[in-house]
């Protein structure tokens, strides 16, 4: 229980900061007239939802599974991974029309340069402080070595590196419309700052949707493993092979096998069901074994 919440702490100091600047950076986005920072707020969020989604795998992997939900609430994972596709698609959606329409209609406001500085240089003292309780609790050292270290930690520790990196250039954004003057550069970097929020979060979206759709998942070769199962040497067929997510870190295997004449059908299960679990990344794995009587040739991949 103690080392449970200990790995639960990052993320909680984590959110809860990066929370609080995200809705302090939206207010003075609007008391600097700022559009880069309004880009900058959502970039941010975006990597909060992220730690959102990352503490959730943390939290429901030491929830027990009662006889309603068999598989517990790893799903949960999925769902809020869904959550938090949506909202930044219409985080780069809102930021991309609020940057044309100020280059389009810039009026007579004026953008406070200084402000936008120090706001960005709270954000990447901030994500740099929030960063490092992460290396501290399992992230790569400078050698590449890994102390205990999960995905969750190892991802959300590059992602605030990121985000610390995108801050430096809202700082000099800022720095250059103090000095030039020309406040069309914050429309400029807060169209940026949404093609870096779309280009690094693709991968994930299009990832979360092929989740939600029981798809195979990235990580896994499915061709792979289907020719490890048809070329194992007690194996006669195959049929009914399906591979799905349980959660953004787990996945499933259920698969009929015949299997050949004087196969020790208990050896068979063991040898396999260890290489899908050490070689494949499978999390759950579940055999039927058939006689070739009852083979069936039904939803092959």
């Amino acid at each position: 229980m103690v080392q449970q919440k200990m790995k639960q702490m990052p993320y909680i100091i984590g959110i809860s900061l990066n929370l609080i600047f995200v809705l302090t950076e939206l207010v003075f986005a609007r008391v600097a007239h700022s559009t880069a920072l309004f880009a900058d707020a959502f970039h941010n969020l975006s990597d909060v939802l992220a730690l959102v989604v990352a503490w959730l795998a943390v939290i429901v992997f030491g929830l027990k599974s009662t006889s309603k939900r068999t598989y517990g609430w790893h799903n949960v994972s999925i769902l809020a991974s869904i959550f938090n596709s949506v909202l930044l698609i219409f985080a780069v959606i809102t930021i991309f029309y609020e940057g044309i329409s100020d280059l389009i209609n810039p009026g007579n406001v004026r953008t406070s340069g200084t402000m936008i500085m120090i706001v960005a240089a709270v954000g990447i003292a901030i994500n740099f402080f929030t960063a490092m309780l992460f290396k501290a609790s399992g992230s790569p050292d400078e050698h590449g070595h890994h102390h205990d270290q999960d995905l969750n930690s190892k991802t959300a520790y590059i992602h605030l590196l990121a985000d610390a990196g995108v801050s430096v250039g809202v700082i000099v954004a800022g720095l250059l419309i103090q000095l030039t003057g020309w406040h069309v550069i914050d429309a400029i970097v807060s169209m940026i700052i949404g093609v870096i929020i779309l280009v690094t979060s693709w991968s994930v979206i299009a990832e979360t949707f092929n989740l939600a759709l029981n798809s195979v998942p990235e990580k896994i070769d499915e061709k792979k493993i289907l020719n490890y199962l048809q070329s194992h040497q007690g194996v006669n067929r195959l049929h009914d092979l399906h591979i799905w997510p349980l959660s953004t870190t787990e996945v499933a295997l259920t698969v009929h096998l015949s299997v050949k004449d004087n196969v020790d059908t208990q050896i068979l299960l063991e040898d396999i069901s260890q290489t899908l679990r050490q070689d494949f990344d499978i999390n759950h794995v579940t055999i039927q074994i058939e006689t070739a009587v009852f083979d069936q040739i039904c939803n092959s991949i």
